[in-house]
């Protein structure tokens, strides 16, 4: 088989030997880029090529090349395409499912809210009832044993009485005008002062701050008799109000 039955671009051997003398066509030296020049022309000749065919042959190898680059990178962005519409697919996906389980969730919320509004709602009904029932059930009994009613069912004559030192019992009067023509109140009887400058304190106390002075004959209400630090106090009521006297200044 000749040489030109051959196609010298693909002997190892042409293509080891152009490699070498391509390059130092370019040298900086003349003398080497010329024999460079030389010994590649005499190399083509030898296979009967020329340097445009070395041109053509490198022009299409490179526009090989290049179109494989650019089928590659076709291939590339066409699966990273698909890769993004995948995950674009599933990202919709678990949104809706998301939005699934936040209008379950929103759902069983509005139920239970619901639920314990009617929950309130029936035990305070309830609540309401069991009062109800109460008051018709013992009611009447409690009344009945009441010792403020019996304290007034006593009728006139007693005054209500409290020993800061033990029980508190409990009398009233009816209602009703003493001599010196003051009303008296439910639970109040009549007293009169019996010393000058009766002094009337805010509370049953000997240091207490004195709110007001009686004068000698003066009637006041007696309201509550109180038994403390082992002196006994009124609270009175005059026509300017009401306070505290001992019980050994007023006549009653």
């Amino acid at each position: 088989m000749g040489v030109a039955d051959t196609d010298p671009f693909s002997d190892g051997v042409f293509l080891g030997r152009l490699q070498k003398l391509l390059p130092m066509l370019g040298s900086e030296q003349p003398g080497e880029a010329d024999a460079a020049r030389r010994k590649l022309f005499e190399h083509l000749e030898h296979h009967r090529l020329t340097f445009l065919d070395v041109a053509q042959r490198l022009g299409g190898s490179a526009h090989g090349a290049r179109d494989v680059s650019l089928e590659r990178q076709l291939a590339v962005a066409r699966v990273a395409k698909e890769d993004a519409t995948r995950e674009a697919m599933l990202a919709g996906a678990r949104i809706r499912s998301l939005e699934d389980e936040l209008e379950n969730a929103s759902t069983t919320v509005a139920h239970t809210i619901s639920g314990q509004g009617r929950i309130r709602m029936w035990a305070a009904a309830g609540w309401c009832l069991a009062i109800v029932l109460a008051t018709f059930a013992f009611g009447p009994q409690l009344t009945r044993n009441s010792p403020l009613l019996h304290a007034i069912n006593r009728g006139p004559g007693s005054a209500a009485t409290v020993d800061m030192n033990g029980p508190v019992s409990l009398q009233s009067n009816v209602a009703g005008q003493d001599n010196s023509g003051m009303r008296l109140l439910l639970g109040e009887r009549p007293g009169q002062a019996a010393v000058q400058d009766l002094p009337i304190r805010l509370s049953p106390n000997d240091d207490a701050t004195v709110r007001a002075f009686l004068n000698q004959g003066e009637h006041v209400a007696i309201r509550q008799q109180v038994h403390t630090n082992g002196q006994t106090w009124l609270l009175v009521r005059t026509g300017t109000g009401t306070g505290w006297v001992r019980a050994g200044d007023v006549l009653h």
